[in-house]
């Protein structure tokens, strides 16, 4: 399996047609099926599972090797192998379901979106994407803070968000995600202190949500993880499919959502924008604050390490790299025509 994931880096248009395209989708549908049959996240309940055999299952191969005569250092070493094999196993399945994904072309290859952005338009889309946003924010209800919120189900807001992806996707010319049910993590509380907002479960087809989300990104955070679903593997190619779902939207609500969380991306100081924004942005650095463990930043340095041993350049930095990616769509293709109040649908020409 190891050769057959090194070659696939090497030939990514391959593995898009016969991975991507052929071979997963009707994996993920099946997987997802199953576990949509259920309320709670069977990926969640599969990891402790999983996690107590790894650590019983050594101890179990030390006593046997013990108990049929063999010295302690050799017990020892068949206890290791055993655990090397148990964890080769779960990384092969995990290949097979979904980890192959890693190894499809590069996001701006995949969406067509090579061509830089000149300095001067990406300034003016920048301006455009603040206005826009503005003009959103007032048209959406808010809590007795004054922060946004979105007045629905987390249910329904999963099942429009899917509606939304698998029609943006069968737009671009990609394959349309099995439908799927996103679930909320029991253990959040853990999660959220190391800064993880959403993880999908490659073994169970499962989108999952950190409960709370930061304020503001529940419907970016769903869209993210259903994009994962639908094979996006990189972290900035499922962001732009979660961007391009929400910008369908007929809700205020939910395209606002994607434009905030473009901003925030782009890492712009909120000093020009309007005071719905402001306090939406502070509400999310208050609840970094109030949430995030000293522990964070350690398993995130892990975390991007996974990613880079996967080939995703530059590890949890490819998140950022959405904005770019997002500009170049924007200057090259508009946006999907939707109602959007006093600012206009498109991008400036």
């Amino acid at each position: 399996m190891l050769v057959g994931f090194l070659l696939s880096r090497v030939t990514p248009d391959a593995t898009e047609m016969i991975y991507a395209r052929g071979l997963y989708p009707p994996l993920s549908r099946t997987l997802s099926f199953i576990s949509s049959r259920v309320p709670f996240s069977l990926f969640e309940l599969l990891v402790v599972v999983l996690i107590a055999m790894l650590l019983v299952s050594p101890a179990i191969g030390f006593r046997r090797a013990r108990a049929e005569g063999a010295s302690r250092r050799r017990a020892f070493a068949i206890a290791q192998l055993r655990l090397a094999g148990e964890l080769g196993l779960i990384w092969a399945l995990f290949l097979l379901l979904w980890g192959f994904n890693y190894a499809r072309p590069e996001p701006d290859r995949l969406f067509g979106l090579e061509r830089a952005v000149e300095k001067e338009r990406a300034e003016a889309l920048v301006a455009w994407m603040g206005q826009r946003l503005d003009i959103l924010r007032e048209q959406i209800a808010e809590d007795e803070q004054g922060v946004v919120v979105f007045g629905r189900s987390f249910a329904e807001l999963d099942a429009e968000i899917g509606l939304l992806q698998a029609e943006a996707l069968r737009e671009a010319g990609l394959p349309a995600p099995a439908s799927g049910r996103a679930k909320r993590f029991v253990t959040s509380p853990v999660l959220i202190r190391w800064g993880v907002s959403g993880i999908y479960g490659p073994l169970t087809g499962e989108p999952n949500i950190v409960d709370p989300a930061p304020p503001g990104r529940l419907p970016f955070v769903i869209a993210h993880e259903r994009a994962h679903l639908a094979g996006f593997a990189w972290e900035e190619a499922a962001s732009l499919v979660a961007l391009l779902t929400l910008w369908r939207s007929d809700d205020p609500a939910l395209r606002y959502a994607g434009w905030l969380a473009l901003w925030v991306e782009l890492r712009r100081k909120p000093d020009n924008r309007g005071p719905g924004v402001k306090r939406d942005l502070e509400a999310m650095a208050e609840f970094a604050r109030l949430y995030l463990g000293r522990e964070a930043p350690a398993l995130r340095r892990v975390y991007s390490g996974y990613l880079k041993a996967h080939g995703v350049r530059g590890g949890t930095r490819s998140y950022g790299r959405v904005a770019g990616l997002a500009l170049r769509y924007l200057d090259t293709r508009g946006m999907p025509p939707r109602p959007s109040g006093l600012v206009s649908s498109t991008p400036p020409p």
